[in-house]
């Protein structure tokens, strides 16, 4: 009697060894994320960020992150130092546009089902802190249009790092989440052309003032796995 029990318990566990890893695998912890974002910052500049994630505790994880910041607005005047005689001027419209590195510890905190609060303090990485400018000069007195000369500047002592705090919603449907958030940041998308002179006038004086903080409201996707 006995030895008929134990081999039904047997079989019964043996069908019901799959259900179990199934229900295991579905309520396992998801910790890996791929995100990207775009957003729109406080100097006019558009922000596309793909990032990943790797949550190693409940409420903490690491994030690496790229961002590419392109300037949609045209914030340069061209026209720098001159007189009656001749003016320099910036050659090529050249709109800012820079690569910079994002790590970040995250910090995760459940709020209702399936939506978390998030917020990754971290660091960007400018790798390409000076930029090269081609200036022109053109005689203004007998109104020559065509340059007669032009000049190479290199940047000096652009910024390389800067800080940077990025929070958001995170609405979680299965693998799928969808981002909304706001992000505060020290880096300077002008750093690397402020210090440009050419004849004693600083291009920094044509370009918009430093904000101490900038700002960016954001949207975006995230898949876990």
């Amino acid at each position: 009697m006995g030895n008929r029990y134990f081999r039904e318990l047997i079989v019964a566990l043996v069908f019901m060894l799959p259900i179990i890893c199934c229900a295991q695998q579905e309520n396992k912890a998801l910790k890996h994320e791929l995100q990207i974002t775009l957003g729109l910052n406080s100097y006019l500049a558009f922000e596309f960020d793909p990032s990943y994630s790797y949550v190693f505790h409940k409420n903490v994880g690491i994030v690496l992150g790229m961002r590419f910041v392109k300037e949609i607005v045209d914030n340069l005047h061209y026209d720098l130092v001159g007189n009656s005689d001749y003016q320099w001027h910036v050659n090529k419209k050249k709109e800012v546009s820079t690569l910079i590195f994002r790590p970040a510890i995250r910090f995760q905190f459940p709020i209702l089902d399936g939506i978390l609060f998030v917020t990754e303090p971290g660091a960007l990485l400018n790798i390409i802190p000076n930029e090269k400018l081609e200036f022109a000069y053109v005689n203004t007195k007998d109104f020559e249009p065509i340059p007669q000369y032009y000049k190479t500047i290199k940047n000096k002592n652009g910024s390389v790092l800067s800080f940077n705090c990025k929070s958001y919603f995170s609405v979680k449907i299965d693998n799928i989440a969808l981002l909304l958030g706001y992000n505060i940041s020290t880096f300077d998308i002008y750093t690397g052309r402020r210090n440009i002179i050419i004849e004693g006038d600083a291009l920094n004086k044509h370009l918009p003032s430093k904000k101490s903080i900038s700002h960016t409201g954001f949207i975006g996707v995230g898949y876990s796995f």
